[in-house]
């Protein structure tokens, strides 16, 4: 329950309360009375509240998370709102003194805007602001409508594993041929440390300070699609202009606001879910995601309010273009590529055709160039490689032969839940039920709709036993990523995998033909090849495993994991969301043990007819070592 009116009467400073009370009656008290915009009701209203960055305004007990002094006009602003209204309506009704843009007016746009929104009367007496540095930010940014924008994951940064959220401010002025001038409203962990370790920890338990910054939208392009080569989906929201200017008020006022930054829970798509709820009081997205929020989740709730949505754009990162071409091109055009790279003159360019000599020129010089920007080439002899390219190709009598990806059948907002739970029962030394739970976020054997194919990203997952022995653990994992990037003509890229959980595993003392837990640490990397719609991969791989099954309590194991994953129809093109298939071998030496461990990986994944986001996974296991020791199992699966 929350406070009474007459406490928080009381802890309004007497001039403000006299000031704001007087101007409420002399002018017109009647549409005062019309409009329920009494003082105490105000104050207690959840929009006032989380202007003044309460978190959780529908609560009854107001707190907001910052505390710097500037944000408030009074000392006890962070947790005493009818104080800070009182004074703020007090200070909207003065006579403005001092510098203009260190007015309340100025500071405080989106809170004055909201309050004579409330009290039409009361503010028609306010004096007029001039705030000049505000008005010169709102025109340069002149904003017409919001889109929010999701940038795909990222598996080599770890506060961008599961992808990024932005805002852009699309001006009037603008058309979709401009989008790239526009402005866009950025929240991150403000981090000063390469450490990765450091890194990890303190984004996992806030100890970074997050902040929102405003930027230019193509800088943002550029970091994310061409270095980052990322995917971007814009998602153009259905605001009218009062929401839009709503928003960007807020932005002015938060925008020097810091708060600790969680990577899994208070972090860039969550504030900015705070910042969207600012354009239509009522709107709650943040209360959805009181433990985690995951950037699709959270885009997922902004996109199933009614009539938010307007329109949908992909803007292909430089590798998926990249990845067109080539498909597109001969072996002879893409040999042709990777040595113009090196040598622009090469010799090889006269042995092509016209338009074949074209493809091989604009891939060269795409692949060159971001590889540049990406800082994998020289600085000094890339850009005249570059400018030779560019030579060439304007002596090349044939149009641009660049071919427009295909965008995705699926977005990310229509992918499968994050979250997963299953059901089942399974078979090794004994016979076993199972209870599964999977927070985050994608597996192989997962429909692949909306997610990049080959990524697997597993996050604080686990599975329950339960059998004649006892409750025990099937499986878990703390974290569990693999990063398959396919080889093409030009590039080879490294696919690597790292794991830290809990497994079943045959232990090595001589005649033991059962399971133990096993904690394990394991990891390795390699090559990733297309196969078809599948991709294989050859990695070297490694583990440490600890044990009571194992003789000396410990072990170590190096050697290679070679698989396979996809959809079931290699050849007819399966849809993106059918069923999904698995093998994968692994063979390890292992000390001090001092002999070889075998283990033989197989799954199966269907989707339940007319049950969206419901499926079957059947999956095989066996392992040889002193003993052999097979391990089947099938559940059910449902994602949310």
């Amino acid at each position: 329950m929350g406070p009474s009116r007459v406490s928080m009467i009381r802890n309004i400073p007497l001039p403000a309360l006299c000031l704001a009370l007087l101007s409420a009656i002399l002018i017109q008290p009647a549409a005062r009375a019309d409009n329920g915009s009494d003082l105490v009701s105000l104050a207690a209203n959840p929009y006032w509240q989380r202007l003044l960055r309460d978190p959780t305004p529908d609560d009854g007990h107001y707190a907001s998370a910052v505390s710097k002094p500037g944000f408030f006009l009074t000392a006890h602003g962070s947790h005493d709102a009818a104080a800070e209204l009182g004074a703020e309506l007090a200070a909207f009704a003065a006579v403005p003194t001092g510098k203009p843009d260190e007015q309340p007016a100025c500071r405080f746009p989106a809170r004055r805007r909201w309050l004579a929104e409330q009290l039409p009367a009361v503010a028609a007496g306010w004096p007029k602001a001039d705030c000049p540095a505000l008005q010169t930010w709102l025109q340069a940014l002149d904003t017409a409508q919001i889109t929010l924008v999701f940038a795909s994951d990222y598996l080599n940064n770890p506060s961008s594993m599961f992808g990024h959220t932005l805002l852009r401010l699309d001006a009037h002025t603008q058309s979709d041929d401009t989008r790239l001038l526009a402005y866009a409203i950025n929240y991150s962990a403000q981090t000063n440390t390469s450490n990765g370790l450091e890194f990890a920890v303190k984004g996992l338990t806030g100890g970074y300070p997050g902040a929102f910054s405003l930027l230019p939208y193509y800088e943002k392009v550029k970091e994310y699609n061409d270095w980052e080569s990322r995917d971007l989906w814009e998602y153009e929201l259905n605001l009218k202009q009062a929401e839009v200017d709503r928003i960007v008020l807020t932005q002015w006022e938060w925008r020097e606001v810091t708060a600790p930054y969680y990577f899994l829970s208070r972090n860039c798509s969550y504030e900015l879910l705070g910042l969207i709820e600012m354009a239509r009081p009522g709107l709650r997205l943040q209360d959805k995601f009181p433990v985690d929020a995951i950037p699709t989740d959270t885009l997922r709730a902004v996109l199933a309010q009614p009539g938010l949505l307007k329109r949908v754009t992909w803007r292909a990162a430089s590798g998926t273009r990249q990845q067109t071409d080539l498909a597109r091109n001969d072996h002879a055009t893409n040999r042709t590529a990777l040595a113009l790279m090196d040598d622009p003159d090469s010799p090889l360019l006269a042995t092509l055709t016209p338009t074949q000599q074209g493809q091989a020129l604009e891939t060269a010089y795409d692949d060159l160039y971001s590889r540049y920007v990406a800082r994998e080439v020289s600085r000094e002899t890339a850009p005249p490689r570059l400018r030779r390219l560019l030579t060439l190709r304007s002596q090349v009598p044939v149009p641009d032969q660049r071919v427009e990806p295909v965008r995705p059948a699926v977005d990310p907002a229509n992918g499968h839940g994050t979250r997963r739970i299953g059901l089942g029962f399974g078979r090794d030394d004994e016979n076993y039920a199972t209870l599964h739970f999977r927070p985050a976020y994608h597996d192989w054997l997962d429909a692949s709709a909306g997610y990049r194919e080959g990524a697997r990203i597993d996050f604080l997952s686990g599975t329950l036993r339960v059998s004649e022995s006892g409750l025990g653990i099937e499986d878990a994992s703390v974290v569990a990523i693999d990063s398959l990037a396919p080889a093409n003509a030009l590039r080879q890229p490294l696919s690597w995998s790292v794991r830290l959980g809990v497994d079943q595993a045959l232990g090595d003392r001589p005649g033991d033909d059962r399971h133990h837990g096993m904690a394990v640490f394991e990891g390795g990397g390699g090559i990733a090849v297309p196969a078809g719609q599948a991709i294989c991969h050859a990695q070297s791989h490694s583990d440490v495993r600890g044990s009571h099954g194992l003789d000396k309590g410990w072990e170590i194991g190096s050697g290679a994991r070679l698989g396979c994953t996809g959809p079931i129809s290699l050849l007819s093109g399966a849809a993106p969301g059918g069923a999904r298939w698995l093998l994968e071998t692994r063979s390890l030496y292992r000390w001090p043990d001092a002999g070889w461990g075998h283990e033989l990986r197989s799954g199966l994944q269907m989707p339940l007819p007319g049950l969206p986001e419901q499926a079957l996974r059947l999956e095989f296991r066996r392992e040889w070592r002193d003993q052999a020791l097979s391990t089947f199992s099938l559940a059910w699966l449902r994602y949310f």
